[in-house]
């Protein structure tokens, strides 16, 4: 084997082990912005971060209220902010968003409570389903 077959050959293996490290790197910037669970659950959902850049919108980010959603319409669409004041940041969502957040919630609660639970589709906002399984039984319904 010649050197420039040799060296061809570890740089397209040293590729392909570092590309799923830049790739995961790349991924976790976009959940540094949330500093806590319920603010990387948010992120995971589907709620993307906003910095209050501007003196207004830090005063706007202020009147909102503390630890919970606010349901604002804009140009007929339903978006749900919820602030960090904290760090100066809002959080907005859509429906789907909002909607995959609640069943984060409720998934929580059912893994507390004992219960193994799975997501059927979980790249899929709007076609995600929810899994429960109690002690090894199937979900009721299917019975």
């Amino acid at each position: 084997m010649n050197v420039k077959k040799l060296i061809r050959m570890l740089a397209t293996t040293a590729s392909i082990l570092l590309l799923p490290l830049c790739a995961t790197q790349a991924s976790s910037s976009n959940s540094d912005a949330a500093d806590t669970d319920m603010e990387k659950a948010l992120v995971n959902s589907g709620f993307k971060v906003k910095p209050a850049t501007t003196s207004s919108q830090r005063a706007q980010l202020r009147r909102l209220p503390d630890s919970q959603f606010e349901e604002v319409k804009q140009n007929g669409n339903t978006y749900y902010v919820y602030a960090d004041k904290k760090d100066g940041r809002l959080y907005v969502g859509d429906h789907w968003a909002y909607q995959a957040y609640q069943g984060y919630l409720k998934n929580k609660k059912l893994r507390k409570d004992g219960a193994f639970v799975w997501e059927v589709h979980p790249g899929d906002k709007a076609n995600n389903k929810t899994i429960e399984v109690w002690n090894g039984y199937p979900p009721f319904r299917d019975w």
